[in-house]
């Protein structure tokens, strides 16, 4: 029998926060053998590769790392294990095809980790796809920096849009139970700020208690002593009631921040996606939060070249996004995927042509996005230091209104900073995305 505990271990998560979370728990499951978990590729036995397969970029991006990892099976590395979407959706295909990796796993195979390594030891490549449950772990070894972490409430979807795989790959949508995530939650230690995901976060509870069930949620966690704010990513516009905004407006250690995936404005082309609102709910739902919301940050996503979509469609798009003036936006070129209802419409919009959109709605989001930094210039901003910007020789963090990785950052120069702290920096000047400025102790 291999000795598994002595091995090196390494592992590469490709793709969403979610995913990360999984490969958190991954990691503690390899942690808690004993086992050594390595950051250079080249001393690692074996590596993990835990894969996205949403759209096809992410596919190609997983297939790719994996052979650039099998080139250290010249060295220390003897075996290369592919978990999470790719296996979990396309074992068919890769697991003939992608001959240079030994174990695949799916997306809540983990706990079967070391079983199948052994069995790829011992005969060969392996196939476990399916014959896992990792849902129920609360143990996570957090690779965020240590005053941020994130929180996986709940997996799969059921809201069927059409250019969607998610629904195919995660399955329907299942909300892990309060205890569960209190304990994990608690075990994150002092947390400055908890973003919470899933791919539906306001339907949270629902399939589980009869009713959406966030509020109640955000009610509990918000009273542990170690989670000093919460934040809210992925929250499907139909689903936000009062009750919620309520929550976020009155509920001190909520983020005034919402992350709401409209994906598009034009309701011939929601109706398409199978969303559930229209362009007129959308705008209201975003007046009806800054009304009860005082300075409340809306972020929003929209997928540009979806089949039909018209030049008048995308102007509409445009006009949308001067009426809301949301205050972070991304934007996509629609991806047609194999398996989605979407993959048969007629009317599939050329690949330049879709990437020309893109360019044109970032332009009209990138005044926007100025017009609104612009009226922080001059006063002073709550900051949370994430660190130092060795390029930039100063420190950088964000304000409330910008979640990690995905929104803009705060460059400013101190005295001192230390990460996880708050500053309060005055903004000297901004540019499309990002502010520049000092604290009051820094001598200019």
């Amino acid at each position: 029998m291999t000795d598994l505990n002595a091995k090196k271990y390494g592992v590469i998560s490709l793709g969403c926060d979610k995913n990360r979370v999984d490969a958190e728990k991954l990691l503690a499951i390899i942690k808690s053998r004993g086992c050594e978990i390595c950051d250079d590729l080249s001393e690692a036995n074996v590596v993990v590769v835990n894969t996205c397969a949403f759209l096809n970029s992410a596919r190609k991006e997983a297939i790719e790392t994996v052979l650039d990892c099998a080139e250290y099976k010249d060295g220390n590395l003897e075996k290369i294990v592919v978990t999470g979407c790719l296996p979990q959706k396309f074992i068919g295909d890769t697991f003939d095809a992608l001959t240079e990796a030994d174990v695949f796993l799916g997306v809540n195979d983990y706990d079967k980790f070391f079983d199948a390594l052994e069995q790829s030891y011992s005969y060969g490549r392996v196939n476990f796809v399916g014959k896992g449950d990792i849902s129920s772990r609360t143990e996570r070894v957090v690779t965020t920096p240590c005053h941020y972490a994130y929180l996986k409430i709940a997996d799969g979807c059921n809201n069927r849009c059409t250019y969607c795989l998610i629904p195919k790959i995660r399955g329907e949508y299942v909300s892990y139970p309060m205890e569960q995530l209190l304990k994990e939650a608690e075990k994150l230690g002092d947390v400055a700020e908890l973003i919470l995901v899933a791919q539906d976060v306001t339907r949270y509870g629902t399939d589980l208690y009869g009713k959406k069930f966030l509020v109640t949620f955000l009610k509990k966690l918000t009273t542990l002593v170690n989670i000093n704010s919460v934040r809210l990513l992925y929250c499907y516009p139909e689903a936000i009631d009062d009750e919620l905004i309520s929550e976020i407006r009155d509920n001190p250690k909520i983020i005034k921040y919402i992350d709401i995936p409209f994906q598009h404005s034009e309701d011939r082309l929601l109706k398409m996606m199978n969303r559930r609102g229209s362009r007129e709910q959308y705008l209201e739902l975003v007046a009806r939060l800054r009304r009860e919301v005082e300075g409340i940050a809306i972020r929003s996503t929209f997928i540009a070249g979806f089949p039909t979509e018209t030049e008048q469609d995308v102007e509409g798009l445009c006009d949308f996004l001067n009426k809301a003036k949301l205050t972070n936006c991304g934007f996509f070129a629609y991806s047609r995927e194999p398996d989605t209802p979407a993959y048969k419409i007629k009317g599939q919009i050329a690949y330049a042509e879709k990437n020309r959109r893109v360019k044109k709605l970032y332009a009209v989001q990138r005044q926007v996005s100025r017009g609104l930094l612009q009226g922080f210039e001059g006063k002073k901003v709550r900051v949370l230091c994430d660190g130092i910007d060795y390029d930039k020789q100063c420190f950088v963090g964000r304000a409330y209104f910008q979640a990690p990785d995905i929104d803009g950052k705060v460059y400013f120069r101190s005295a001192e900073a230390a990460q996880g702290n708050y500053y309060d920096v005055i903004v000297s000047h901004c540019d499309d995305y990002d502010m520049y400025g000092h604290t009051e102790d820094y001598d200019l």
